[in-house]
């Protein structure tokens, strides 16, 4: 008998992480131990399971790994494709990137927080995409989310969606403002056996989203988007940028893009980055952001949880029975000292319009942090995933958030806030400070609006779902 690596999977290593599983399709990944990757890299369909070259330990971890749904047995020999081979990336593993494909847009947006509608920076050459793509290829990547600017505004963006497609990159993520998607563009993705999550920001009902656009009839077009997608059976997802102007109709915002097919929602307020600083009379101080999230949340209750939705950070309704609280990170009374200071950032990189390679799209908002790291062109993205800035960051820990911040390792809510957001940290406070303090989590916890939100739960018959 001639067990194989069935043809869902391929064999992959990193630095320090040397034995994955991947499945091709979906990008799920699974690092097994020494042992029982060695037993599977055997499983080549070449080797006759009863040949000395197995002993009775290891044909007992065949039965475990067919068992497991990882190998199957042939009665003939049955090489692998070459594609899942076992193959290693001499870099730290990463697993996914968010591309910024272009700075320019097709919208004028008030709040944009990287002024496309003044965008300056020249767009990435094609030949420099193919570039990027190769670099992302060679260190592993797996999969890849795709943003702006407007995606759908570059004459070659199906040239990008077809390379990335050649070198074994999944595009799991797509996010648009959704003017420029229609039957064509859903058809070209059928062509391509393509079903990304498509993230769409609508903010708001009445007038709302072409104000903020600076477009007439954006409104119209944005929900023709979703609703043409959603009947394709797209994951269509919607941010919502908050403002004082827009909160009036959030609650029948919801409903509306709940009846247009939207699976989530992520409510966010407006900063003053960008564009956005002409716009200060509208922006949210973080205690008005709270009290309009505090006030909504009864309604959306009452609504029966339309769709599952991020309010701030500070709620999300998982069922209409349940709901987390996003910025609780641990449980107090354990020792945090070795937790990461963000652990999204560990397996997952942000390369912007200009090619800078970030933990993170926040932390481009604010120049002064910008500056800590380096682009792809300067510095191969292979070498940046070995050493430098940008590792010592990700590899960073809770212990060094508290040496540069003793307030907080005194705070009785340490463990829960984990220093909050390292981007909205950066991008709030604009002194380039990796490692400043999250104000608006801050606050959070310590202004009472922590237990306010638990409160209300109890007082809402809602269970709460962490630590």
């Amino acid at each position: 008998m001639y067990y194989r690596l069935k043809s869902d999977y391929m064999l992959r290593g990193w630095k320090f992480l040397q034995t994955g599983v991947i499945n091709r399709d979906t990008k799920e990944y699974k690092f097994f131990s020494e042992e029982k990757f060695a037993v599977l890299k055997l499983c080549d369909g070449q080797n006759d399971s009863e040949s000395a070259i197995f002993d009775d330990k290891q044909r007992k971890i065949i039965e475990e790994l067919q068992s497991e749904g990882y190998i199957e047995a042939k009665k003939e020999i049955s090489p692998l494709e070459d594609v899942q081979k076992y193959k290693f990336y001499d870099n730290r593993f990463m697993e996914s990137a968010n591309w910024s494909i272009t700075g320019r847009c097709n919208c004028k947006c008030r709040h944009c927080h990287m002024s496309a509608p003044k965008h300056k920076v020249e767009e990435f050459t094609k030949a420099q995409c193919m570039d990027i793509i190769s670099q992302m290829e060679q260190c592993g990547i797996q999969k890849i989310a795709l943003t702006g600017g407007e995606v759908l505004i570059r004459k070659d963006f199906w040239e990008i969606i077809d390379a990335l497609t050649a070198a074994n990159i999944k595009i799991y993520k797509i996010l648009t403002n959704g003017l420029l998607i229609n039957e064509k563009f859903v058809s070209e993705l059928d062509k391509r056996n393509l079903k990304p999550e498509i993230q769409i920001s609508f903010d708001g009902i009445g007038g709302c989203h072409d104000w903020i656009r600076d477009i007439n009839g954006a409104e119209k077009l944005t929900l023709h988007a979703i609703k043409l997608l959603s009947k394709k059976n797209f994951n269509v997802k919607s941010l919502f940028a908050l403002h004082k102007g827009n909160i009036k109709y959030l609650r029948e915002t919801v409903k509306e893009l709940t009846n247009c097919g939207v699976k989530s929602l992520f409510v966010a307020p407006i900063t003053a980055n960008g564009e956005a600083i002409s716009m200060e009379n509208k922006i949210l101080s973080t205690e008005e952001l709270y009290k309009v999230i505090i006030e909504y949340i009864p309604q959306y209750i009452a609504d029966g949880v339309p769709l599952k939705a991020n309010l701030a950070g500070i709620f999300c309704g998982i069922s209409p029975s349940e709901y987390i609280i996003p910025f609780v990170k641990a449980p107090e009374n354990v020792n945090i000292d070795k937790n990461c200071v963000c652990g999204s950032i560990r397996t997952s990189i942000h390369i912007d319009f200009e090619g800078f390679a970030m933990p993170c799209p926040a932390m481009g908002f604010d120049e002064n942090g910008k500056k800590h790291f380096s682009t792809i062109f300067a510095k191969p993205l292979k070498e940046l995933l070995n050493d430098g800035v940008y590792m010592d960051f990700i590899n960073s820990r809770m212990r060094d958030y508290f040496k540069k911040n003793p307030q907080c390792a005194a705070c009785k809510y340490k463990n829960r806030c984990s220093g909050g957001c390292r981007g909205n940290a950066m991008a709030n406070n604009g002194d380039g400070d990796l490692f400043g303090v999250d104000k608006a989590t801050c606050l959070f916890f310590k202004g009472g609006y922590y237990d306010k939100v638990l409160a209300l739960g109890e007082k809402l018959n809602l269970k709460y779902i962490g630590a």
